[in-house]
């Protein structure tokens, strides 16, 4: 048996270091992927298609890959659906509904946490979708900030309205109760705040979680915050004063901290033990309000902006050490989703392809490509659904280990688009990867 469990391991050590950007670390949604993804209109194909809804107010939620599936929310269930085709595997009732679908459940660990209505969330076993345990926040409010995972807990925040009390909370994710499935679960702490949190997907860094606010009023260019929460105890740390209501996610390099707001400007900040350095923090004009959380790579970083509408926008390219704008890359729509980048062909090119999808029709996907040096736009549409099919999109695109795009539109589709020669080159490695999610399994 020894002598079976040291080959096991021998074969388990080759499947990582043979390809570990395919096997195993693939899964993305907006961020950075280097799976092979569609480079161009003629490379692209419409793999499936599902509807789940009608409109943005039953739209199906955004979506996540886990492995071969992918999990998506609509209306009360929670699908984990065949990310080949589109067909469902598994499904279980949930608690309450999205709001408005625009978060995505997560996973980790082995377990789904759904952000639901009403400062819901409720947790799942990743393989039976058996509920776990739910959690009712006392204060209420839609769930539109996406949950992070870190360190046996995850973070969140809710809203109830523009001058409105909401909480960010802590939960501990141990399912003390095997035996109740909906297990009325505590939080770890609560940080109330006016405003609440809207859109503010936070990061955990060190000891501290750090996450941005609404400003408390009507208006979107009041004076809002970015705080630094001690992760452990729930206590402020700090915080620094910010124009605009925060509604992206914190992007962090290194320890600097970057991040937009409606009020349209695009921030960075060091981070030294949980305590900014506020008479330093560095702040771009972006000329339009911004949601979008920032993606940086090679020390470029890429973020969706307003035009005069939402009908009108832009992807900006931006210097990410001087935080000035490189150039500007026209969108057909304002861009509310973080970008996704695929540097698979980066080794081979030297060029990175930026995803986006944009709020407003026909909600396709677009594509530009950038390199180093570059100071001009280079765009295309990579993706257009039929008209009946066409709506708005504020969605986050996600990509599987194949490079297989997955999001959704207000016409409540969610569309899976993908190389028309997808896994022909890489059937070798992704049978390595079943090999090995095989023993993984089987040790665990």
């Amino acid at each position: 048996m020894k002598a079976l469990k040291k080959s096991l391991l021998i074969l388990l050590t080759v499947l990582f270091v043979m390809s570990p950007a395919e096997c195993f670390a693939a899964n993305a949604s907006g961020g950075i992927t280097s799976a092979k993804t569609p480079v161009s209109a003629s490379e692209a194909e419409l793999i499936w298609e599902k509807q789940f809804g009608t409109s943005y107010k039953n739209a199906p939620s955004t979506m996540t890959v886990v492995d071969d599936t992918l999990l998506v929310m609509s209306k009360n269930t929670l699908y984990k659906l065949n990310a080949e085709n589109g067909k469902i595997i598994k499904q279980a009732e949930m608690a309450d509904i999205p709001s408005y679908s625009y978060t995505a459940p997560v996973y980790a660990d082995g377990v789904v946490y759904c952000p639901l209505d009403n400062g819901t969330v409720q947790a799942f076993n990743y393989k039976t979708l058996k509920s776990l345990w739910v959690y009712k926040d006392k204060l209420g409010g839609q769930s539109l900030s996406p949950i992070v995972y870190s360190d046996g807990c995850i973070y969140t925040g809710f809203w109830n309205d523009e001058d409105a009390y909401a909480n960010f909370v802590c939960i501990d994710v141990k399912d003390e109760n095997k035996r109740d499935t909906h297990e009325a679960k505590n939080a770890k702490w609560t940080y109330k705040s006016l405003g609440g949190f809207y859109w503010a997907v936070c990061a955990v860094v060190g000891d501290y979680v750090i996450v941005g606010t609404d400003d408390g009023t009507v208006y979107a260019n009041k004076s809002s915050k970015l705080l630094s929460i001690n992760k452990n105890t729930g206590k402020l740390n700090d915080s620094a004063s910010i124009i605009g209501d925060q509604r992206s996610g914190i992007a962090m390099n290194g320890n600097t901290a970057y991040f937009v707001t409606k009020a349209g400007y695009l921030y960075s900040v060091r981070v030294n033990n949980g305590k900014f350095d506020s008479a330093n923090m560095k702040r771009l004009a972006l000329g339009g309000a911004s949601t979008s959380t920032p993606v940086i790579y090679n020390n470029r970083l890429y973020v969706g902006v307003q035009g005069k509408s939402v009908k009108e926008g832009s992807v900006k390219v931006v210097d990410a050490s001087k935080l000035t704008v490189i150039y500007s890359a026209p969108a057909n729509g304002y861009p509310q989703n973080s970008v996704l980048v695929s540097d698979a062909y980066f080794g081979d090119t030297g060029k990175v392809y930026i995803y986006t999808t944009y709020n407003s029709a026909p909600g396709g996907i677009s594509i530009y490509t950038d390199s180093a040096n570059q100071t001009k736009a280079v765009k295309s549409e990579l993706f257009t659904p039929d008209s009946d099919k066409a709506n708005y999109s504020v969605s986050t695109i996600a990509a599987d280990e194949n490079g297989t795009l997955f999001y959704k539109n207000d016409s409540g589709y969610i569309f899976a688009v993908g190389n028309k020669n997808r896994g022909k080159d890489n059937w070798f490695v992704r049978f390595l990867k079943k090999i090995a999610d095989f023993f993984r399994n089987l040790f665990r």
